[in-house]
């Protein structure tokens, strides 16, 4: 009878450790719900930041600001390239002088004609 009796008194403990355990279980699965729940919410968050972002770049490709900003970099890496060619080919800097300056009213003029 003793044995049984301490048995007994192990199964109560025990009974006692699988409350304890399944009230932290309980506690740490309602935790994680929570959790994946601000995951998913972060997700969706992040999802249509992306798409805004997305949007905005568009919209900047297409504004006429970015379009011109474009137009006048080429335009002057043309500038850039035509004077160190004509530099190369030893062209007298009277004739540079003019050359880029005619190039250079021509790019202006073709900017603000594709601004209309």
């Amino acid at each position: 009878m003793l044995l049984f009796k301490r048995t007994k008194k192990n199964n109560d403990s025990q009974l006692d450790e699988d409350v304890v355990s399944r009230t932290a279980l309980d506690t740490i699965q309602q935790e994680n719900d929570q959790l994946l729940d601000q995951l998913e919410t972060l997700k969706l968050d992040v999802s249509e930041l992306t798409e805004k972002n997305q949007h905005l770049i568009e919209q900047l490709t297409r504004s006429k600001y970015y379009q011109s900003l474009v137009k006048t970099s080429i335009g002057l890496s043309v500038l850039i390239i035509s004077f160190a060619v004509l530099y190369i080919l030893n062209e007298d800097s009277q004739y540079i002088a003019m050359l880029l300056l005619i190039e250079a009213a021509f790019m202006f003029v073709m900017l603000k004609g594709g601004d209309k």
